[in-house]
């Protein structure tokens, strides 16, 4: 069975190795077998979810810790769509990429279930006290509703903290916006962090507490499975957007802009035909060089579009910005590869909340695109071939370009 996605730790390859050696068995001298079996996976810098959980609520940022908790659920949702059971899901088996990406690791004690079977029974209990379900530790029952048991104590642990108990929904809720407010990385006015707050973090953690209340009830029967987990959370941003708006304030006035392309002249042109007016996503594929760019948009008739990828094969490095999220910044470089002239080296997007990257070695020439005054990024056009050739922004201002 093949496994892959971007939620799930990725198996780069297996050593087998057996050697004769020479061992001592009632008195004499005989060859024994010696067997070593290693796996490798990828290593990922930020260690585990684990380390980030503290009594009191996570201790990341809350658009962060979202972010966190959705890739979980996709992941889980992917392993349950192929019949696995992770049996095992714990802060611990989470483990953060370079972009606080989460992926599960750790299938020690996975079952896969055969066609038509919905749980096996377990005479051996096996797992981490406090995230195994009732039905399990009770009577070794072992169901997809094992999994999303678990699922609800990460949840409750990012959003309330492991001392959770007697916190109340609106304590937790408080909390949060004090951190929001105390939290220097925002770098937004008192008024725009209320704003953001309670057009956007608030429902995704009152979604999140309700999630974690669900998975964790005693019959397995009434827990969620990942697919319902999904649209809760689609539903939630959905809402999100309908207050939030697809579109910045005076949209219809704004002149959108080209800058660039910065790179090099290979490859074909690539463009969009129609006028962007709000970003939502981008999608990276990238090892020495930035292989291949796609990204989503809406444009001023409030019509959905998806492009790319531009380059090779297609990203697995996808930005998802939140619904009031917006990029102001790329910067990157571009110089040689190969036999090729000039290519995109490594791309970093930033936008009014974070930053996304780097992707790529990041060799050759430095380029950046800053917007000013508010002003967003909100379209992409370039050169590609077989590689990201060259890269140019659409802006709704003027941007500062170093």
């Amino acid at each position: 069975m093949n496994i892959r996605h971007h939620n799930i730790v990725l198996f780069v390859g297996y050593c087998a190795e057996t050697q004769e050696v020479v061992v001592r068995q009632e008195g004499k001298h005989i060859f024994a077998e010696k067997r070593e079996r290693l796996l490798c996976f990828e290593y990922l810098h930020n260690g585990s979810l684990h380390k980030h959980l503290t009594a009191e609520p996570c201790g990341l940022p809350w658009h962060i810790c979202y972010q966190i908790i959705k890739g979980i659920c996709l992941g889980l949702h992917y392993l349950h769509d192929k019949n696995i059971i992770h049996l095992d899901l714990k802060p611990d088996n989470i483990l953060l990429d370079d972009d606080m990406v989460p992926k599960i690791t750790d299938f020690g004690l996975s079952r896969l279930l055969g066609n038509g079977k919905s749980h096996t029974i377990t005479q051996t209990r096996i797992g981490t006290w406090g995230y195994m379900a009732p039905e399990y530790l009770d009577d070794g029952v072992i169901t997809m509703k094992t999994d999303i048991y678990s699922l609800g104590v990460i949840i409750r642990h990012m959003v309330k903290g492991r001392n959770s108990a007697d916190t109340t929904d609106e304590e937790v809720l408080a909390n949060w916006l004090i951190r929001l407010e105390k939290d220097p990385s925002q770098m937004m006015r008192q008024q725009t962090t209320r704003l953001l707050f309670e057009t956007e973090y608030k429902e995704q953690i009152k979604a999140c507490m309700d999630i974690s209340w669900r998975c964790t009830l005693r019959k397995p029967m009434d827990r969620p499975t990942t697919q319902h987990i999904l649209l809760t959370l689609e539903e939630t941003e959905a809402k999100i957007k309908s207050v939030v708006g697809p579109t910045p304030p005076n949209a219809g006035q704004l002149q959108i802009a080209k800058f660039g392309p910065w790179g090099g002249d290979g490859g074909k042109t690539r463009d969009i035909r129609m006028t962007p007016c709000h970003l939502h996503s981008v999608t990276i594929s990238s090892g020495t060089i930035i292989d291949s760019i796609g990204f989503s948009f809406t444009d001023h008739y409030g019509q959905h579009h998806t492009t790319g990828p531009w380059g090779g094969k297609e990203g697995t490095n996808k930005i998802e910005l939140g619904p009031s999220e917006f990029l102001t910044g790329v910067s990157g470089t571009s110089g040689p590869f190969k036999n090729l002239t000039n290519v995109v080296t490594s791309l970093t997007f930033v936008t009014n909340t974070r930053s996304y990257g780097p992707f790529g070695k990041g060799r050759g020439t430095p380029f950046h695109i800053q917007t000013q005054n508010n002003g967003r990024i909100v379209g992409f056009f370039g050169r590609s071939g077989q590689y990201l050739y060259a890269i140019g922004v659409y802006t709704n201002q003027d941007v500062l370009q170093i």
